[in-house]
């Protein structure tokens, strides 16, 4: 009987050891994901910062140039492409070699829910131009007072999920330097277009996720809420 007993308590012993050890590896790869999870959408929020550096380094090209009083958007447009291409590091998407750079567009951009394409009345024909993996795209202003707006992809054109207000982040000049659109003086400020920026929203509206770069930049929690 006792010979038994203990092969019995050692049997025991040896299953709620490895009942432990399943416990253990499950919580480590739980925790993995986790882990993961959150260094991927702060590396977003990094991406954002850095993009934006990158066009603040642009415009301060663009501001030595000499312009002249009624000089308009249009004129900004070139000077600002031109800053992107020749004083930066970069590659200019749209010719014959478009292939050989992986963060040029190919595909279609989204809303923020997924629900329908990106309005034309944020990019419709312009220029897209390739700045350390990071999608630059500046729309043809077609008149000198129409808004001068550029589209960053912060983690290049063929990385999903290519949605505004997730990786696609919108910026519009005002008084002659570039902001996040939804603040004060942009085509959609937060105080009238919050709804905009709405995770949830089911709508189909083609201007979803316009002005989330207010709240990419203001909110450091902001990547953290969303989800992929």
């Amino acid at each position: 009987m006792i010979f038994r007993e203990n092969r019995f308590l050692e049997g025991m012993s040896i299953y709620r050891f490895l009942i432990n050890i399943g416990v253990f590896i499950l919580f480590v790869a739980v925790m993995t994901v986790i882990v993961y999870k959150h260094v991927s959408k702060r590396s977003y929020s990094l991406k954002l910062k850095k993009s934006v550096f990158i066009l603040n380094e642009a415009m301060r090209y663009v501001t030595t140039q000499p312009f002249e009083e009624d000089d308009g958007n249009d004129i900004y447009y070139w000077y600002l492409s031109d800053a992107l291409k020749r004083n930066l590091k970069s590659f200019e998407c749209g010719k014959s070699n478009r292939h050989k750079n992986k963060a040029c567009p190919e595909k279609e951009y989204y809303t923020m829910n997924g629900k329908a394409t990106m309005s034309e009345l944020i990019y419709k024909k312009g220029i897209d131009i390739v700045v350390d993996d990071k999608l630059f795209r500046v729309n043809t202003p077609v008149m000198k007072d129409d808004p001068l707006i550029v589209i960053m992809d912060i983690n290049g054109g063929n990385t999903k999920p290519n949605r505004m207000g997730y990786d696609v982040f919108v910026f519009e000049m005002v008084n002659k330097e570039f902001v996040a659109m939804g603040m004060t003086g942009t085509l959609y400020p937060v105080t009238n277009y919050k709804f905009y920026c709405n995770p949830e929203s089911i709508s189909k509206d083609e201007l979803l996720g316009v002005n989330c770069a207010y709240y990419a930049l203001k909110d450091s929690k902001y990547f953290l809420n969303l989800k992929f």
